[in-house]
């Protein structure tokens, strides 16, 4: 990279430690959404801050497949409930540790406990092999995570999807990832129905000192 390439940091919009503290420790997993989509300039703005998350050996191998239809992302929600009953009936005693009856249930009440009515989903996915796609596309989602509160969205992960993709190769194959592509998470986004006024407490990290 050229150095004049390189766009120079704006002092002026350095942020204090307190700031960053405040933004991080604000984070939600916004699980309400409005039913309003979000424009294709919006995301793209998104995906392109996402873009700058730290890669292994700066392969960069993340795509990221934008689910912009609502319809399409309830079918693809339909598509894990069919996995999960699928689970109920060959697997009684898996899909009862994991409560599956109850996420059915809501289903079939005319909720949505799989994408919450989050009127996007985006996938990040990279070639199986080579590197370290799992970490990388985890990053890159963490980062647009991160920066959809800047741009009056919310977001979350889509662990449901996630465990689809993992766990039911038809669910893979409706999502139609190039050839030799595996997914390796998911996230909703949309924009949020409420507003949060306090940061959420937390558990300190596990932290173990060791010195020479």
């Amino acid at each position: 990279m050229k150095p004049e390439d390189c766009p120079p940091i704006q002092k002026n919009l350095l942020i204090s430690a307190e700031q960053a503290e405040q933004f991080l420790r604000s984070r939600r997993s916004i699980r309400n959404y409005q039913d309003k989509p979000v424009g294709r300039h919006t995301l793209s703005k998104l995906i392109q801050i996402a873009g700058y998350a730290p890669s292994a050996h700066n392969a960069r191998p993340v795509h990221l497949l934008v689910i912009e239809d609502s319809t399409e992302v309830r079918r693809l929600a339909g598509e894990v409930i069919d996995w999960m009953r699928l689970v109920i009936k060959d697997s009684p005693s898996l899909a009862e540790a994991l409560h599956l009856d109850r996420v059915v249930g809501f289903w079939e009440s005319g909720k949505d406990p799989i994408c919450r009515n989050a009127p996007h989903l985006i996938i990040a996915h990279a070639p199986e092999i080579g590197g370290m796609p799992h970490e990388d596309c985890i990053l890159a989602l963490a980062y647009l995570e991160l920066a959809a509160p800047t741009l009056g969205l919310g977001a979350t992960w889509a662990g449901y999807i996630m465990a689809a993709i993992v766990f039911h190769p038809p669910f893979t194959e409706a999502l139609n990832l190039p050839e030799g592509h595996k997914g390796f998470g998911a996230m909703m986004v949309g924009y949020h129905k409420f507003k949060y006024l306090r940061l959420p407490l937390r558990s300190s990290p596990t932290v173990t000192w060791r010195n020479a």
